[in-house]
């Protein structure tokens, strides 16, 4: 999950229009996208210190060196799903009071709550969110590109492997469309539930209903069961048995680990050797902790941002304490990383949710991906670069390649984030 996904569910309950950071993940397409170069070292420093920069050991997992985390609150994920009734929506409107309180009865003194404002009982009534800044931004970046590049859209369609795709690509710009100007969202809300399909509640249900089998998979100890890991796979759910099964015994590279749930499920596919990438020290204490409590031994993780380039990066950060901070990381593309770690054996899947940089960890894969045809899920949602950029390239490098495109987010509440591009072979 990405920090889009957290940004609006933090979002959805934040009616004052506080949106509340998520400390692990607080970096966008700004600090990692196209516009990025202005933040990278110099590539010759960067080599030098390769090897001493580059991550987190194995031994790194044992429990002694690992510091306890903040606790995460426990957050009941069912959301209600029903008809939009825009008549007793209108009845109800009229009838809302406008200091409307809720009194505590605990205790003898039962003290009154802070009242509700207005705006507060018309969110809770009609499950209203705020639209989340990032994607208020992402509404600008491809609004203008699609004016700079008006058959973008034309050329991306053809080269899908199916019509669920094509409309997954139109569902998702027209959903993005729906999003306000960044200067217009202090007063901007919308209705999630009403933007949502028919097949995405389902899964939704679905996906409540499977909470058990994901809290096994885990230990029980895995914070919270995001749909794009622990239902959809990245995208897996969709592909033919033929296809999953060649995973098996080959390498996996997985970056933007975050806390683990996409290692954790990765795994099930039986890899002989995955590595995962995750420079956010926020995230890496969730990281190291999930990863040896599922008991996962073929994994190495390292401190490092998946490009197309070497070099170092600055980005916002949280140290081990939940202070802001800013982390300096190194930056090394897939094949210079293969080089320089000796990695061997065929190279069976890419799975990145970067932020932004999805077009460039391909880009730095040219070489893998030519030799190998691993599998490919990445997210394409960030910015139109990595939406319209990516199936070209690859469909330029590896002709045999399929496309498929699918929207991996089913929560109600959440209606444009996830999608994620799916390229394989048959």
């Amino acid at each position: 999950m990405t920090d889009e996904e957290q940004v609006a569910l933090n979002a959805e309950n934040q009616p004052e229009n506080t949106v509340t950071e998520n400390p692990a993940e607080e970096t966008d397409a700004n600090n990692f996208g196209e516009d990025a170069a202005d933040n990278f070292g110099g590539e010759a420093e960067a080599a030098s210190g390769f090897e001493d920069n580059f991550g987190l050991g194995d031994q790194q997992l044992s429990a002694g060196t690992i510091p306890s985390p903040p606790p995460v609150p426990k957050k009941d994920p069912v959301v209600s799903v029903t008809p939009r009734n825009r008549e007793a929506e209108s009845e109800s409107l009229s009838g809302i009071a406008s200091d409307s309180s809720v009194a505590n009865a605990a205790g003898a003194g039962q003290q009154e709550e802070r009242k509700k404002t207005r705006e507060e009982d018309l969110f809770e009534r009609f499950q209203l969110v705020r639209v989340p800044e990032k994607f208020c931004q992402y509404t600008v970046w491809f609004r203008s590109y699609l004016f700079q590049h008006p058959d973008a859209l034309k050329t991306l369609e053809p080269m899908l492997c199916d019509e669920a795709s094509v409309q997954a690509v139109r569902l998702g710009i027209n959903r993005l469309g729906a999003f306000p100007s960044p200067e217009f969202r202090n007063v901007s809300f919308y209705y999630p539930i009403g933007m949502t399909t028919e097949a995405e509640r389902k899964d939704w249900q679905e996906h409540v209903k499977r909470f058990p089998e994901y809290a096994k998979l885990t230990n029980g100890n895995y914070p919270y069961f995001d749909p794009p890991q622990f239902y959809y796979r990245h995208g897996a759910i969709y592909l033919d048995k033929a296809v999953t099964d060649r995973l098996e015994g080959g390498v996996f590279y997985q970056c933007g680990a975050f806390c683990g749930a996409s290692v954790i499920v990765m795994n099930q596919y039986k890899p002989a050797k995955m590595y995962a990438f995750e420079p956010a020290q926020a995230n890496t204490v969730f990281l190291q902790q999930n990863v040896a409590r599922a008991g996962i031994k073929n994994l190495e993780m390292y401190s490092l941002c998946v490009s197309d380039r070497m070099g170092k990066v600055v980005m916002p950060d949280r140290d081990r304490e939940g202070k802001p901070c800013k982390t300096e990381a190194p930056v090394a593309s897939l094949d210079m990383f293969e080089q320089k770690k000796s990695v061997t054996g065929r190279v069976a899947w890419i799975q990145a949710d970067v932020n932004g940089m999805s077009l460039r960890v391909v880009r730095g894969a040219e070489k893998i991906i030519k030799r190998d045809k691993p599998l490919i899920t990445v997210a394409i949602y960030h910015n139109p670069e990595e939406f319209f950029g990516i199936v070209p390239l690859l469909h330029e490098w590896v002709p045999e390649y399929k496309f498929m495109v699918r929207r991996c987010q089913c929560n109600p509440r959440i209606t444009y984030s996830e999608i994620t591009l799916i390229a394989y072979i048959p």
